[in-house]
């Protein structure tokens, strides 16, 4: 990119003071031709004035001043086993060392694409902070991409190497009330409950009705056949599939494949619907709102990008960020891939902040902020996302039930 081409090659030292935007070209590049200078100042002039560069044909990416990710975790063990533990050894439900490994290497391309060189190689609480559901793979998963995102640590840390440990926060599921809100609510079941009744659920049923009842044996279901049950199932299929490993008995590679459309339809149904993305989703919605407040606060005060926080990082699975798509009115049709990178990047430009949204990179439009708007125009999208009554919609009381949540394999509470 022109940006990484001018700062590494022509040596400039960039100084981004919101307040007084200035640059220090180094004397010794008085040598180079005028139009590379000129190449160089374009550049660099990126991180605080976010000129639109479409007019001159160059493509540059801005640095940002702060920025959320919101990240799924790398590839995992099925989270049901079934007669196929030995493929697994790892455990049900947890990152296999691609997953380790995909994971590590989105933190190295995160803090490239977003950051360039305006941030430190270590952590420190002043730069970032980290949040992961409370599963094995999520916490995992942010460990690893922390590791990428950080290359080196100023001082000693004590481990070999100079290994980093920055803090990743996570609660136990059956207190999670920001990635796994829907898992303490009745509502969430019941709305499931009712979409299995919908027309186009009852039909889709239909068109598998004679492959149901050879599912329900293999998994070993005790349920009613419902298509939500056969979850576990499908998606230990879908993995052996991408993994090359054997199929369950009686299922052909075909088979395999429409079983994996299937998982992707009834997943991207389920998250389709507005009150269970709601479910899922507005509580970290609300933690977007205060991040980008609490900075926002910080920048008035202080004016420059270098003395606030810089990232947040939220380690989470496909259906928060499916739930998230839905809510600003984008959803998807298919499960989002193993590390996922749904980003929010703000640029404060000397008090016109700016907001753009990325989904793996690239240029990612939702109504009301085609990839970039102001940055209050995005807390009111935020904001008009949330329900105006949880606790109806939550239905934690309804019909006098004593719900428990539900608790996968591999999660932290399950121990």
């Amino acid at each position: 990119m022109a940006f990484d081409f001018c700062w590494k090659s022509l040596k400039l030292y960039l100084m981004c003071d919101r307040k007084s935007t200035w640059f220090h070209i180094n004397p010794s590049l008085s040598f180079l031709k005028p139009y590379l200078i000129i190449q160089a100042v374009l550049g660099i002039s990126m991180c605080c004035l976010s000129i639109d560069t479409s007019a001159v044909g160059i493509e540059i990416e801005t640095p940002a001043d702060y920025l959320i990710s919101l990240v799924r975790h790398g590839d995992r063990s099925p989270r049901d086993l079934g007669g196929m533990a030995k493929y697994w050894p790892m455990g049900p439900g947890q990152l296999t060392s691609e997953g380790l490994e995909q994971e590590y290497l989105l933190g190295k391309t995160i803090r490239r694409r977003y950051f360039s060189e305006t941030i430190p190689d270590f952590w420190s609480p002043k730069v970032s902070q980290h949040f992961a559901k409370g599963l094995d793979r999520t916490i995992q998963s942010a460990s690893a991409l922390l590791q990428g995102f950080y290359p080196e640590q100023s001082a000693e840390t004590g481990l070999p190497g100079g290994i980093q440990v920055p803090p990743v926060y996570a609660s136990p599921l059956a207190l999670d009330d920001l990635f796994s809100a829907q898992r303490l609510c009745p509502g969430y079941l019941h709305r499931v409950q009712a979409l299995e009744k919908s027309a186009d659920w009852l039909r889709k049923k239909e068109q598998y009705r004679d492959q149901l009842a050879f599912w329900l044996e293999l998994s070993e279901n005790e349920g009613n056949g419902d298509l939500y049950s056969f979850i576990p199932l499908i998606d230990q299929i879908a993995i052996h599939r991408i993994h090359h490993l054997p199929m369950p008995r009686g299922i052909s590679n075909q088979e395999a494949v429409e079983l994996e459309e299937l998982l992707n339809w009834v997943v991207s149904r389920i998250v389709a619907n507005y009150e269970i993305a709601q479910l899922i989703g507005a509580p970290l919605a609300k933690a977007m709102i205060r991040d980008f407040k609490r900075v926002q606060q910080c920048l008035e005060e202080k004016g420059s990008c270098q003395s606030c926080q810089r990232w947040t990082l939220y380690s989470a699975s496909d259906s928060n960020l499916l739930a998230i798509m839905t809510m600003l009115g984008a959803p998807s049709d298919k499960i989002v891939d193993y590390a996922t990178h749904f980003g929010v990047q703000l640029n404060w430009n000397g008090g016109r902040p700016e907001v753009t949204l990325s989904l793996n990179h690239k240029p990612f439009a939702v109504p009301g902020c085609v990839g970039r708007c102001s940055l209050d125009q995005w807390l009111v999208l935020l904001e008009q996302s949330l329900p105006d009554d949880w606790d109806y919609l939550c239905a934690r009381e309804r019909g006098g039930i004593k719900f428990e949540p539900y608790i996968p394999k591999g999660s932290v509470a399950s121990r």
